[in-house]
């Protein structure tokens, strides 16, 4: 159970937290906070080694002007010690006329032994203390400080009379105001030449702070090239050169992960990267969408056309084949000479997959005689794709052996929009007729029936459907993707002929 004495404290705390919290801002830089921090301290260790040492010589000087003012008042009776015993008044007149008569004695008195007034001169103070032994007694005149020493006549340990002497404190209190000013004056200056210096240091300090602070933002900014040059022999230094391993490390393993989506899709290479043990053979069962999209006549262009040629051409209209599998969320699974294999649903799940796979069938062929317009007006040779299509139940994973693996769809609907490419014509979409059995398809594809075909490995033929497009409301938005995808090519075109 909570004590409620110490609950008290922490709630007091919370609420002058809560007080001060619309005066602070958001955000106070850590060097602000160091040079207030060392300010403050250096200030506090200022002002009170200012006050002791001013204390120190005010107490000086007090005991400088009061051992004058005894020592005084002890050569006056030393002095009138043999004038008392003759009782000598006259002479004792003359000495103490002619002490009064410096300008640093304001008064003089002699007193006998029982404390009765012998003679004075100059001012005195009102009440008279005890005049038994030697002290000092502190008045004012005017308003001026004054201070009055008394000593006692002795002879032969007998106290046969008493003098005072008068001096003022006026002296003493200037100099002592000047030390005062001189004191503090240089205080000032010195806390302000050590706030300046704090603030520059803290500022020097900080700054691999902010330097650590570019270089994170840069991090998020996506900029892994970003490195703090400055080199330090301390905790910062090794906290430094942390960061920039750390970033190689990360720049290293973003370029290994872009070349592999350049072979993998960027899904399986994140993957990979993520968690390089998960990366082993086997496979799941999946249900997806397969496009195969083929040159026809590719062997016989190959054999007119130089090697270099050929591999430009096929970079090109790839490239195109991309841009459209980009857009409907599917996957390049390879590429294998002049066929492009693209997936759909995996491995990123997509309910969708079977109407982006036919979508994406659709606009390859739209780009592809909208880029052999684009080529002809170059003098540049052109190609027709024929595509199959299919979907439904496959094994998607990673096949292959442990030293060479590649992550793949396979199973008897891969083969079937394999061989249904292959029957295809030049600029024909052809696609088993149990992917139209879908409800939620069948509306949104323009298709007529193909007719049955007999198919390498079946026993039984295959029924086709010729896709010839989509709704109205999906071939205008691939009409704009189509229209991104030519500006990007010419503005390419432009960029290399210059």
């Amino acid at each position: 159970m909570d004590d409620p004495s110490r609950q008290q404290p922490q709630q007091k705390k919370h609420r002058f937290r809560r007080l001060l919290r619309p005066y602070l801002p958001a955000y106070f830089p850590v060097a602000w906070k160091m040079g207030l921090s060392i300010s403050a301290m250096i200030l506090l260790g200022m002002a009170v080694l200012g006050t002791l040492l001013l204390n120190n010589q005010l107490e000086r000087m007090r005991q400088q002007a009061d051992s004058f003012g005894g020592a005084i008042a002890s050569q006056l009776a030393h002095t009138a010690r043999e004038p008392l015993l003759a009782e000598d008044r006259f002479l004792l007149k003359v000495h103490i006329n002619n002490l009064v008569r410096s300008d640093n004695i304001y008064g003089a008195t002699l007193f006998d032994r029982d404390g009765g007034l012998i003679d004075e001169a100059g001012v005195q103070p009102a009440r008279r203390g005890p005049l038994s032994e030697a002290g000092v007694s502190r008045w004012t005149m005017a308003g001026s400080p004054m201070s009055t020493y008394i000593s006692p006549v002795m002879v032969n340990d007998i106290q046969v009379g008493a003098v005072a002497i008068t001096l003022s404190d006026q002296p003493i209190a200037l100099a002592q105001k000047e030390v005062r000013t001189a004191m503090i004056t240089a205080t000032v200056i010195m806390g302000l030449i050590a706030i300046i210096a704090s603030f520059v240091i803290s500022r020097r300090l900080s700054q691999p702070i902010r330097d650590l602070l570019a270089a994170t933002s840069a991090m998020r900014r996506g900029d892994l090239q970003f490195r703090i040059r400055e080199r330090r022999n301390d905790e910062i230094g090794l906290l430094i050169e942390a960061y920039n391993s750390m970033a190689h490390s990360m720049l290293e393993k973003d370029q290994v992960e872009r070349v592999l989506q350049r072979f993998v899709s960027p899904s399986v290479a994140k993957s990979m990267m993520a968690d390089l043990d998960q990366v082993t053979l086997g496979g799941r069962d999946v249900n997806a969408t397969v496009v195969f999209a083929d040159i026809v006549g590719f062997t016989r262009l190959s054999e007119s056309l130089a090697p270099e040629a050929v591999a430009h051409m096929l970079n090109v209209y790839f490239d195109a084949v991309a841009w459209a599998a980009d857009s409907y969320r599917g996957t390049i699974d390879k590429y294998m000479g002049d066929c492009a294999m693209i997936v759909f649903g995996v491995p990123e799940e997509d309910p969708e997959h079977l109407f982006h796979g036919l979508c994406c069938a659709v606009m390859i062929q739209r780009l592809i005689q909208r880029l052999n317009e684009h080529r002809q007006a170059r003098g540049l040779t052109t190609v027709e794709f024929r595509i199959g299509i299919n979907s439904g139940a496959m094994l998607a994973g990673n096949l292959g052996s442990r030293d060479r693996m590649q992550y793949t769809v396979v199973g008897d609907t891969v083969n079937l929009a394999s061989r249904l490419s292959n029957m295809a014509a030049a600029g024909e979409i052809i696609a088993a007729a149990a992917v139209f059995k879908d409800a939620n398809i069948a509306p949104r594809v323009r298709a007529l029936e193909y007719g049955s075909m007999r198919v390498r490995g079946r026993q039984e033929p295959v029924s086709t459907y010729r896709v010839d497009g989509v709704h109205a409301l999906s071939e205008t938005l691939m009409e704009q993707r189509i229209a991104q995808f030519l500006t990007r090519l010419n503005t390419d075109g432009h960029r290399a002929s210059s």
